[in-house]
């Protein structure tokens, strides 16, 4: 009997975004091709980077919104992984006040219920919390049970938003979100993106569609630059960066970092309950022209 074959996949740069996290991340591209070649030679065969922003950017303009609204006590939540520390260390980076409580609950938890006991109990002026998917949309609905709602502000990052609204509806109300985007911003692009998405898919559209037609707008910009003509990468590497200053972003200004991170705007939304089901509003802004914690580790280029 023949053995079955084994694909192995590594991904060297994962989630995190500074050697302070882990001195073996590689961070500038000679490391990564270094560390990609080292596993190749170990016996992968795929590899998948992840070219990202970093990642606790919307947490760190909670923290600011936090401190904004003049909430002296703030209790913190979200599950115990990687992203969940990110976003509670992001807004602690920016929060001026005092942390009550710092709560990791296990990935994929469904009852909060004793986490809620805790966090009523606590005497918080507001709770902070990273909850995406199933578990917020489960966190957000038992926080409306046990009456918590309407008493005690929640702000969060990746918990309310278009792809968990649909199936929250009005529980959301009153909750607030940070983010480099939503449906509700008030800007010409993003509007006119927003309008032709509902008229083609008969829905809002969500964060990460507005993130997917700025790249392929951005990548548009760059190839429509060099006549198509991709077979020098470096050229078509700075075209990329240059398109990052002038084609039009739905989530407004934009630009690369010299680690070739955006530099953006961060807006706080809140969810409204309406006669239709619920809709985001427009807060502020947070974080404008928002450059990430960790691009001075960076080496130009």
């Amino acid at each position: 009997m023949s053995k079955p074959k084994v694909i192995v996949t590594v991904a060297p740069t994962g989630g995190m975004a500074s050697k302070k996290q882990n001195p073996n991340l590689p961070t500038q591209p000679k490391e990564i091709a270094e560390d990609v070649l080292r596993c190749y030679n170990a016996g992968a065969s795929v590899v998948a980077l992840h070219a990202r922003r970093a990642s606790d950017d919307p947490a760190e303009s909670m923290g600011v919104y936090a401190t904004d609204q003049g909430f002296k006590k703030v209790y913190l939540m979200a599950p115990n992984y990687q992203a969940g520390k990110e976003m509670l260390g992001g807004f602690k980076r920016f929060y001026k006040g005092e942390v009550v409580d710092e709560v990791y609950t296990p990935l994929n938890q469904a009852d909060y219920s004793a986490e809620i006991s805790q966090l009523q109990a606590s005497g918080a002026d507001a709770v902070f919390v990273f909850y995406p998917g199933g578990m917020g949309i489960n966190f957000v609905k038992q926080m409306r049970q046990a009456g918590m709602l309407g008493k005690l502000p929640v702000l969060s990052v990746f918990t309310v938003d278009g792809t968990t609204l649909p199936a929250l509806q009005g529980l959301a109300d009153g909750v607030i979100a940070g983010a480099m985007w939503d449906a509700a911003l008030d800007q010409p692009q993003s509007q006119r993106f927003k309008q032709a998405f509902q008229a083609k898919y008969k829905r809002d559209p969500s964060l990460y569609a507005a993130a997917g037609f700025d790249a392929a707008n951005l990548l548009n910009k760059a190839i429509t630059r060099l006549d198509g003509k991709l077979e020098d990468k470096a050229a078509f590497a700075a075209a990329v960066k240059q398109a990052g200053t002038e084609f039009e972003s739905v989530r407004g200004p934009v630009s690369f970092n010299v680690n070739n991170m955006p530099i953006q705007n961060f807006y706080a939304f809140q969810a409204v309950k309406t006669d239709d089901g619920v809709q985001m509003k427009q807060l502020g802004t947070p974080l404008t022209a928002h450059k990430d914690a960790y691009y001075t580790e960076c080496k130009p280029g």
